[in-house]
């Protein structure tokens, strides 16, 4: 028999108990925490249902990064003497917003550096939406409109599309006063859309520019111009999601552990879930609404939000002009139905390919375009990036491509 020099037989009966009692410690401590990960799933799915919650997570208009807020100094956020104007406006309801008014480098570079009031500006602003074209953007949630990655990204289009830029925080975010819910940003975006119109603006001057839950809202905002019969020059939505109840099924906390997706094993949870959701953001039902060119743009590598969002956005674009989807009926082993459902598919993929033209581009992503000609021989366009994440605002070519799609150059 093998023995251990300095203890009993390694077979004996004394080795034998004290493996068992090692593997039913193991056993229990792995039990523990796994009923501690289930615990904590379920108080934090609980805590998403309650409605203060979920407005913070929704928006996360509390988060300051920096909490350094000097909105009247814009030029500690690194843009440039006397290039943007700090601003109040009213929202419908009273609300006040803050609000920055961002020169086209052409104008501001005509602003002498050692201006003695460089942000005196405001005489100069309905001179500028008269010379040069404007982006209405609308931001993301999280932070303020002075946000670093926000202020790289109004630097890009000041200046490779020499655009003027007019960003607003929505109530409760920054400066402005209130508490953001989906009525309320719904009335801060055309706050800003009449402020524009009312210094001398012409809407086919003015581009809506979204990112993120930015997207939504410039969604809500074209649609509503579109039902007064106003057109814009055009709509781009970066980094979309169809809709928040989607987003909340397939979102997956630091990229890889589902969220929400283990409740839908659980009967009536999905229907529990919908029934608190309190914040209805909702793009895919407004899709039919918005009659101006739209250029959709999302980074493949985007952990924050799917870029499906984005395809299912541009597909429901393309829908009129494709076959109808057909889906599975009856008996869902019958390969005669199975057989039904693939032909109907194929009619649609090819029908697709007729009408989309599909451009590779070495090294950056892939434009995919077709003219709606059912309202106006509008552009619908989506951009795939391969990198970017979920800033893509702050690419070059994203820039490049907004400026081509509207006309800037």
């Amino acid at each position: 028999m093998l023995t251990n020099s300095r203890g009993p037989p390694l077979s004996s009966p004394v080795m034998s108990k004290k493996t068992s009692a090692l593997y039913r410690g193991l056993s229990r401590a792995v039990l523990v925490a796994l009923l501690g990960l289930g615990l904590s799933y379920l108080v934090a799915v609980g805590l998403v249902m309650v409605p203060i919650v979920q407005t913070y997570i929704t928006y996360a208009h509390h988060i300051d990064f920096f909490g350094y807020n000097k909105f009247d100094h814009p030029e500690d956020y690194g843009l440039a003497p006397g290039k943007t104007m700090n601003m109040k406006l009213q929202s419908s309801d009273n609300t006040t917003l803050g609000a920055w008014f961002i020169l086209a480098d052409s104008i501001h570079h005509k602003t002498p550096l050692l201006s003695p009031s460089p942000n005196h500006h405001h005489v100069n602003i309905p001179s500028a939406l008269r010379t040069r074209p404007t982006i209405l953007f609308l931001h993301g949630n999280t932070g303020t409109r002075a946000l670093p990655v926000r202020v790289t990204v109004y630097t890009g289009l000041t200046g490779r599309l020499d655009a003027n830029i007019f960003t607003i925080d929505y109530r409760g975010f920054g400066d402005s006063a209130g508490h953001p819910t989906v009525d309320g940003v719904a009335r801060d975006a055309p706050a800003a859309w009449d402020y524009l119109m009312l210094q001398g603006a012409k809407p086919q001057d003015v581009l809506i520019v979204g990112h993120s839950l930015g997207t939504a809202i410039a969604s809500l905002l074209a649609a509503e111009l579109a039902r007064d019969n106003i057109e814009p020059r055009g709509l781009v939505l970066m980094s979309a999601f169809s809709s928040l109840r989607t987003l909340m099924d397939q979102y997956y906390l630091f990229g890889f552990l589902p969220l929400l997706k283990p409740l839908s094993v659980i009967p009536f949870a999905p229907r529990v879930l919908n029934w608190s959701l309190k914040h209805r953001f909702d793009t895919l039902t407004l899709i039919p609404n918005v009659r101006t060119s739209v250029l959709l743009a999302h980074g493949e590598n985007d952990w924050d939000i799917p870029h499906s969002h984005t395809s299912t956005l541009f597909e429901a674009f393309l829908d009129p002009y494709l076959p109808s989807a057909s889906s599975l009926t009856g008996n869902p082993l019958s390969s005669h139905n199975w057989d039904q459902y693939g032909v109907q598919q194929d009619l649609r993929a090819e029908r697709r390919s007729t009408i989309v033209r599909t451009t590779s581009i070495a090294g950056f992503g892939t434009w995919e375009e077709f003219i709606d000609q059912k309202h106006g021989g509008r552009r619908v366009a989506m951009l795939k990036t391969n990198a970017g994440g979920h800033d893509i605002g702050r690419l070059e070519g994203v820039q490049d491509a907004i400026g081509e799609m509207f006309d800037f150059y």
